[in-house]
């Protein structure tokens, strides 16, 4: 007799889903890259670095600089509301971009850039350090190299930085969040394996869409969006578990003491 099986890797083709399935995807997801990374910001920034660039690139590129620092927090937050909507699996997953709600993407964009820093780029840069001691520096490898380690890196960061996203979300302080390892590695072990699978996949997402180097901040929302969708649902069934295990353990505790 043959097993029925659940369609394969159905988790990552929903997420795939929730988000194409909105009529104006695109256009959300421009809006958004174009917030989070200036495209001409991109596109200058070689030559203004280089020192050779042209007097209107030197003149320019501060104005665009600064404009990209006013815009960076809005697609932070509106990620941060896609994250919410997975967590709590109410709403359309993509939220629309109105003016009204660019106040509170700014105040939420803050929150997850604070957390990123701890949880996401503080590790990674403790990961890089330590891989180039020993890499590059003791055991004398070429320099180039130290990008091969940077994947795995992301794999187990990105989820980390999720959990604690996540844990602002249900109401935690916003320090306990980003400080405390110790209660975001607790919840990460309880879904640890889906974790580790949706990272892979959107490593793997992201190394396509930002081949193109212009493509880079338009494939990092897509990313984030992908990855906050698959994040929600995964920490939502962790947080369950947990509280059932609370609920029962009582109960356990007061059928021995009877005994």
């Amino acid at each position: 007799m043959k097993s029925v099986s659940s369609p394969r890797f159905r988790d990552q083709k929903d997420g795939f889903r929730e988000i194409l399935s909105d009529p104006h995807w695109l256009a959300k997801v421009l809006l958004g890259g174009f917030l989070l990374i200036n495209p001409f910001l991109i596109a200058l920034a070689p030559a203004y670095f280089s020192g050779q660039a042209p007097a209107w690139v030197r003149d320019a590129f501060p104005w665009i600089l600064g404009f990209n620092v006013l815009t960076f927090w809005f697609p932070l937050g509106f990620t941060y509301e896609v994250l919410r909507r997975a967590r709590t699996g109410r709403g359309v997953q993509l939220p629309d971009w109105r003016w009204s709600a660019l106040g509170t993407f700014a105040q939420e964009g803050a929150v997850k850039l604070l957390l990123a820093v701890t949880t996401l780029l503080l590790p990674a840069a403790l990961w890089m350090g330590a891989c180039y001691g020993l890499f590059i520096h003791i055991l004398g490898l070429p320099a180039p190299l130290l990008t091969l380690f940077i994947p795995p890196l992301l794999l187990v960061v990105i989820p980390f930085c999720g959990v604690a996203c996540c844990r602002w979300l249900d109401g935690a302080p916003v320090l306990s969040c980003a400080l405390n390892y110790a209660e975001n590695v607790r919840l990460f072990r309880r879904g640890w394996k889906d974790y580790l699978i949706a990272s892979a996949f959107i490593v793997g997402v992201n190394s396509v869409t930002t081949a193109f180097f212009y493509t880079i901040p338009f494939g990092a929302v897509f990313g984030l969006c992908l990855v906050d969708t698959w994040f929600g649902p995964i920490y939502a069934q962790s947080v369950a578990e947990l509280e059932r295990k609370k609920v029962a353990q009582p109960q356990n505790e007061s059928v021995f003491a009877v005994k």
